[in-house]
C-alpha cells in the first residue's frame, strides 16, 4: 500500500490496436483487485488476470523548487511568535523548547550561505545565535560566511539529521481507511488549543508550563501575499481509550506563495499504555481528511533519520523521504 508502481495490463479485444497499457501510480488497494492512483487522482483497477507485468519504481524525481516549497509550507506552519524573511531567509522566533526553535529556514531562491550577516543581526537583536536549516540543496553550508570571511567550522554545531516525508493525503487516509475502518475505530476530537492535558502527553512539553508553550503550538502564518503574514489554520488530535486521553497529533494547513494549501503534521504522541494499537495512525489519518477539507491534497512530516521505528511507521501510511535537512547552530568564538 502506498508503493509507487508500473503496471503493464492486458487491454480486451476492441478496446485498442494495443495488447496491452501502462499505469503509472501508487497503490491504494490490494483486495479484492489491484487499484493504482495515476497523478491526476484517477483510481485504475485491474483484475489479477489482466497484469502481465507488474513493478515497483522509485519515487518521482524531487526537484529543488519542491523542496523549497515543502520547505516554506513547514515553516509557515510552525513559524514561532514572531518571523520575518530576511534576506530569503524565514526568520523564526519565540519558540525555545522544540527542535525547530530560533531557526532560520532557505525558502526562497536568492537565499545564500555566503552572506549570513542580515540573519545573524536579526536573531542578534532577540539575544539569539545564528541558528539555520541546513536543507539538502537548498542551503551550502560549507560556504558558510559571516563580514565577508569564512565560518570556521569548529564554531558549527549540528543537530541530528530529520527527513521531511511526504505522501498524497487521500493515498493515506484510504490506506487508514483500509487497516481500521471508519465504524470500528475510534472517535477522534479535533481542538482548536492545545488542552493542559494534551501539552502534558506530548514528550517535548510535558514538563513545561502550559502558557509557555501554548503561543507557539498555536502559531501559523499565510505567504499568499508574498510575504508571512496572519493566517494558516491549526487543530489538535485527541483520542481518547477508556477514558483517558491515549494519542494526540498537531496539524497545520498553510499555503505558501503558489497558493497551494498544504498539510503538516507534527507532535504525534501515543501515551504508554496505548501503543501498538494503530492509534498514531488513525490520530493521522483525521488530520489527513481535516486538511483535505480545506484543499490540502498533500501533507508532510518530519522524522530524524535514526528513528527507524517512526520511518517505518510512516512508510506504512506511504510517507516517503523527500529530503534531508539539520539544524545548524553557529557559537560565539569566545
Amino acid at each position: 500500500m502506498g508503493t509507487r508502481v508500473v503496471v503493464r495490463r492486458h487491454l480486451a479485444p476492441g478496446e485498442t490496436s494495443h495488447l496491452y497499457t501502462d499505469v503509472i501510480g501508487h497503490v491504494t488497494e490490494l483486495e479484492p483487485e489491484l487499484v493504482v492512483r495515476r497523478e491526476s487522482g484517477e483510481d485504475v483497477r485491474i483484475p489479477d488476470a489482466d497484469i502481465a507485468v507488474l513493478k515497483v519504481i522509485p519515487p518521482r524525481p524531487v526537484r529543488a523548487r519542491d523542496i523549497r516549497a515543502h520547505e516554506y509550507a513547514g515553516a509557515l506552519a510552525w513559524p514561532g511568535t514572531e518571523y520575518e524573511i530576511v534576506d530569503g531567509w524565514f526568520c523564526r522566533a519565540g519558540d525555545d523548547w522544540s527542535y525547530r526553535r530560533n531557526s532560520a529556514v532557505p525558502v526562497l531562491p536568492w537565499a545564500d550561505c555566503t552572506d549570513l550577516d542580515g540573519v545573524r543581526d536579526w536573531y542578534a537583536a532577540r539575544g539569539q545565535p545564528l541558528r539555520i536549516v541546513d536543507v539538502e540543496r537548498l542551503a551550502s553550508t560549507g560556504q558558510m560566511m559571516l563580514d565577508g570571511q569564512p565560518v570556521d567550522p569548529a564554531r558549527i554545531r549540528a543537530d541530528r539529521e530529520l527527513h521531511l516525508c511526504t505522501a498524497d493525503s487521500r493515498e493515506l487516509l484510504d490506506i487508514v481507511d483500509a487497516a481500521f475502518p471508519s465504524d470500528t475505530r475510534p472517535a477522534v476530537t479535533l481542538d482548536e488549543s492545545p488542552a493542559d492535558d494534551w501539552l502534558a502527553l506530548y514528550h517535548a512539553t510535558a514538563d513545561l508550563d502550559p502558557e509557555r508553550v501554548r503561543p507557539a503550538m498555536l502559531a501559523t502564518a499565510d505567504a499568499s501575499s508574498g510575504d508571512p503574514g496572519p493566517g494558516g489554520h491549526a487543530v489538535f488530535a485527541r483520542l481518547e481509550d477508556g477514558g483517558e486521553l491515549a494519542a494526540i497529533a498537531r496539524g497545520a494547513v498553510t499555503a505558501g506563495p503558489d497558493g497551494t494549501p498544504r498539510l503538516a503534521v507534527s507532535c504525534v504522541q501515543t501515551g504508554a499504555t496505548h501503543r501498538r494499537k494503530g492509534l498514531a495512525e488513525i490520530v493521522t489519518g483525521s488530520l489527513a481528511q481535516w486538511g483535505l477539507g480545506l484543499g490540502a491534497t498533500e501533507c508532510h512530516l518530519h522524522v530524524f533519520a535514526d528513528n527507524s521505528a517512526g520511518r517505518g511507521l510512516w512508510a506504512k501510511l506511504g510517507l516517503q523521504p523527500h529530503h534531508s535537512m539539520r539544524h545548524l547552530v553557529v557559537v560565539d568564538p569566545s
